[in-house]
């Protein structure tokens, strides 16, 4: 998956696979780009996040996990149109996955969703991993 040589035209093949048909092909696919844009920020500039997105909608499990991770790495710049694309798009969905029991799977989803309600960074590392999760959600509203 070319994790030593990267380049934009690598982006874009993996972008391409992870709308593929077999969810297979989408989580693999998903979860380079992730590893991708952990290791290297200006690439994970150059992904575009739509698609990921909408994985967050989804109702395939792999769609949802790989995308939140994916989408997690991009806002860690806390761009604002893309925040704001993120609550226009999957304010509900991200609702529902940061109140999932287990904290390994709901993390994700609390982080972005506490910078799309504006939690400083600092702050919201210990809400996401400790709760209350109501407190992330409440400041959704007062935003």
């Amino acid at each position: 998956m070319g994790y030593i040589s990267q380049s934009l035209r690598q982006i874009n093949a993996l972008v391409h696979a992870s709308r593929d048909t077999d969810d297979l092909v989408r989580d693999n696919a998903t979860r380079a780009l992730w590893v991708l844009a952990k290791s290297n920020a200006k690439l994970a500039s150059d992904i575009p996040p739509d698609t990921f997105i909408e994985m967050l909608n989804s109702g395939t499990w792999t769609d949802r996990n790989k995308g939140i991770l994916l989408v997690e790495q991009l806002t860690a710049s806390r761009d604002a149109n893309l925040l704001a694309k993120i609550r226009s798009a999957a304010l509900d969905s991200l609702i529902e996955m940061a109140s999932w029991r287990y904290t390994g799977h709901a993390i994700s989803a609390r982080m972005v969703l506490g910078r799309v309600a504006g939690i400083p960074e600092e702050r919201l590392i210990d809400l996401a991993m400790d709760g209350p999760v109501t407190a992330i959600i409440e400041a959704i509203g007062r935003r």
